[in-house]
């Protein structure tokens, strides 16, 4: 009997090729750090939704507020048709469009202070969970930074230009206006970049989770037996 033939012989000694895997001491560590790597992409996927989604809503309730001054002096209801038609349409409008704006302004500041915090949070998440891959925590740390320069820098303006455009009736030019129109062009490219870099990082997350497994993430062992 050769070496060679010395398998043939016992076949029970042959290696066995699809042999169960037997686990590492490290497997277990290796899967709960993948699997915590997993709720922390979900838990950045829900907030960036939540951030995206009341930015719209925002932009809806901004909309609707100065709309619906038009709508309640062109067509009053009857408890204020009375006080409408003493201080006339003219004033009524400009007192209600005063009102809308104010308000809007003041929901604008306390979503981009809620924006600041709900950045530097996912910023943190996004840095810790990312692997080595930055490109998530570049998008976040963009978005953050057009936040940082809308609250600090034109909306201060936007709002000053606005109470002095609000006094100054529609038909009167006035340089106001045209720098109110200027920044609020700027903001709105702002908020519009804002929103793209959300749901290029939002569609990498999703892409992330949903997709095959990365190395090193969690698998399934089976007990030797």
């Amino acid at each position: 009997m050769t070496a060679g033939s010395f398998p043939r012989h016992f076949p029970f000694l042959r290696p066995c090729r699809n042999a169960p895997r037997i686990p590492s001491k490290t497997a277990p560590n290796r899967d709960r750090i993948a699997l915590y790597a997993m709720h922390i992409r979900r838990l950045a996927a829900f907030l960036l939704g939540a951030w995206l989604s009341c930015s719209v809503f925002l932009v809806l309730i901004a909309a609707h507020n100065l709309s619906a001054t038009d709508r309640l002096v062109s067509a009053p209801p009857t408890s204020a048709a009375t006080s409408v038609e003493i201080l006339g349409e003219t004033a009524a409008h400009t007192f209600l469009r005063i009102e809308a704006a104010e308000l809007n302004r003041f929901y604008y500041e306390t979503w981009e202070w809620t924006q600041l915090a709900l950045g530097v949070i996912l910023l943190a998440i996004l840095i810790a969970s990312s692997s080595g891959r930055r490109s998530g925590a570049l998008l976040c740390f963009l978005m953050l930074l057009f936040v940082v320069a809308m609250h600090f820098v034109l909306t201060p303006q936007v709002a000053r230009l606005g109470r002095l455009v609000e006094v100054i009736p529609p038909d009167h030019p006035s340089p106001e206006r045209q720098q109110l129109w200027t920044y609020n062009t700027v903001y709105s490219v702002l908020e519009s970049l804002k929103c793209l870099f959300g749901l290029m990082l939002l569609s990498s997350l999703l892409r992330r989770h949903g997709g095959a497994p990365e190395e090193g993430g969690p698998k399934k062992w089976v007990r030797a037996h």
